[in-house]
């Protein structure tokens, strides 16, 4: 499939990182000798366009990619606001919306996983199983590989919660819906506000061995694990 794009997700502050941020955006850490966002990138051929949505910390982004990668087509797409009420991974892919008018794969940007990445030649959802606090995570109800209930950090009988990355066929449907609700949870704007309405249109789950890095603890975990240990448990 040639005709689809990528979103990286880039622009919070990473609060929950604490120290690993106050000079560095969270996409910039390292794991395993490079940054997490690179990673990222080269899960994809070169001649797919990364639209990436920068906000804290931009410069340092954008400069390092445009070094980094000078033959790789990456469009920066600045965030306004990135942190406060209002703003959330809904608002930043809200925010690329004009350059994602085609099937696209979303990515947090910080979320590794071992695995290839599926085409979005149909919507899917990544998942990964979670032992404990499943309320900490936005978690999925699943009935014969397909999504059937999207719940936002609640407390669940879920077993298995989304990973930040997701593959979206039906754009124009997921664009709709995604501006058509504007319900802030923790007082941010959240993907699933768009995700929920394609259940309807029909959500394949993909399970993944997913490295999280986006607190110090999971951080430390994917340094010890990725690329070949065991998936982050959530604990």
């Amino acid at each position: 499939m040639e005709n689809y794009k990528v979103c990286i997700l880039a622009a919070g502050v990473g609060s929950r990182m604490f120290n690993f941020t106050k000079h560095f955006n969270k996409v910039l850490i390292p794991v395993k000798g490079k940054p997490i966002i690179c990673h990222i990138i080269e899960k994809f051929p070169e001649d797919i366009e990364i639209v990436i949505a920068v906000g804290y910390m931009k410069d340092s982004v954008i400069n390092f990619l445009t070094t980094a990668y000078p033959n790789r087509k990456i469009t920066f797409v600045h965030v306004d606001p990135f942190q406060g009420k209002g703003s959330g991974p809904g608002f930043s892919l809200l925010s690329c919306k004009s350059y994602l008018q085609c099937p696209f794969i979303q990515f947090a940007g910080d979320t590794l996983v071992k695995e290839e990445i599926p085409f979005p030649n149909e919507n899917w959802y990544g998942v990964a199983e979670i032992n404990s606090n499943i309320e900490r995570f936005q978690s999925v109800k699943i009935e014969n590989n397909k999504i059937v209930r999207i719940d936002d950090k609640i407390k669940t009988d879920n077993k298995y919660a989304f990973i930040g990355l997701a593959g979206v066929k039906d754009y124009e449907h997921f664009w709709k819906a995604l501006e058509g609700n504007k319900e802030l949870i923790a007082n941010e704007i959240q993907v699933s506000n768009g995700f929920k309405s394609l259940i309807e249109k029909g959500m394949s789950v993909k399970i993944f061995t997913w490295f999280d890095t986006g607190t110090p603890n999971a951080y430390a975990y994917a340094l010890e694990n990725y690329p070949n240990g065991l998936s982050y448990q959530g604990q």
